[in-house]
């Protein structure tokens, strides 16, 4: 993983905007919305009172053309009061998020607020980086990340993200986030990293994901590119599948076909269907995909599997859900 040139400016906030973008820019890193960002700064109120403040991304903001005002601003000693609490709502965790902010107008912050205060660090940057979760995904996941890292992170369980995850972190990163250590490997998640400014941050970052990338390409390839051409697809029978998937999402769609030789290696693959059903590399990807893709042609199926797995599932929050469209995507 290769870092860009430039030159931020002096300010904290100018520092996280440019390696926000950093990040951003590498969709290795970061897909579209994912990701967040955070610095610590301390600022005057208005009766001109020293106030401790988290800038952290805001929800709906790409890292990748991010400005200063995707930033929510809130009261650094609020966050940490919160994690002291033994349970909170997804909900009510919002609220009291945005009741925290110090700016009107701010956007609603990154679910992972919580945990971006928790750290004791100024800058945190955290992404859900290919190489990482390559590592993360496996059967013996975290004895490859102990090998792969050493001492240099601490590993943390999939939890669901937000005021559950932060509280599980609560518990551990202060008794070891050790002076060696210089990130968190969330399970099947991402990377936290963090340092005394941005750029430290972001230094660490790529020596995690970059020593993550080495140990992969020492991997032997897990299957051999086909060397015959994709077949041809007829394209009334590719209009048609528009057609049906436009209707399913309630508005026109465009189809595009993509024929590479990582995508032929993949739908070769004898045990596709199991392969594609495992779902994304991170839950938290499901924000911007569906849990699964359509292998095949069945859309009406898949409609039908989708709307059984929501009406299966909308209670386990305990809280109220609204159905996406159920169309692939």
């Amino acid at each position: 993983m290769g870092r860009r040139g430039g030159a931020p400016a002096s300010d904290p906030l100018a520092r996280l905007v440019y390696g926000s973008r950093l990040l951003g820019a590498e969709p290795d890193l970061v897909l579209h919305g994912g990701g967040n960002t955070s610095v610590k700064v301390t600022l005057p109120d208005l009766t001109g009172e020293p106030v401790d403040v988290l800038y952290v991304k805001g929800s709906g903001w790409d890292l990748a053309t991010i400005e200063a005002p995707g930033f929510a601003p809130l009261r650094l000693d609020r966050l940490r009061a919160l994690l002291r609490l033994e349970r909170l709502s997804d909900t009510m965790m919002m609220h009291e998020l945005r009741g925290a902010a110090i700016a009107p107008g701010a956007p609603d912050p990154s679910v992972e607020a919580l945990l971006h205060a928790l750290v004791p660090h100024p800058a945190v940057l955290h992404t859900h980086a290919d190489a990482l979760l390559a590592l993360t995904d496996q059967p013996d996941g975290a004895a490859i990340v102990g090998d792969v890292f050493g001492d240099r992170v601490l590993v943390v369980p999939y939890t669901m993200p937000g005021f559950d995850l932060a509280r599980r972190c609560a518990e551990v990163a202060p008794r070891d986030l050790g002076p060696r250590v210089t990130g968190i490997v969330l399970m099947h998640h991402g990377l936290f990293t963090f340092g005394a400014d941005v750029e430290e941050a972001y230094r660490r970052h790529i020596e995690l994901i970059t020593c993550a990338e080495r140990h992969l390409a020492g991997r032997p390839a897990a299957r051999p590119t086909p060397d015959a051409p994709a077949p041809r697809v007829d394209p009334l029978r590719l209009a048609r599948l528009r057609r049906e998937v436009s209707a399913a999402a309630g508005g026109p769609m465009v189809l595009t076909r993509h024929d590479d030789p990582d995508i032929r290696a993949f739908v070769s693959r004898p045990d596709l269907a199991s392969v594609a059903g495992r779902g994304p590399l991170t839950p938290d990807h499901v924000l911007r995909t569906k849990r699964i893709p359509l292998v095949g042609s069945d859309l009406d199926g898949y409609v039908r599997d989708y709307r059984r797995y929501f009406d299966t599932h909308r209670e386990r929050r305990g809280t109220a859900l609204t159905m996406l469209d159920p169309a692939p995507g």
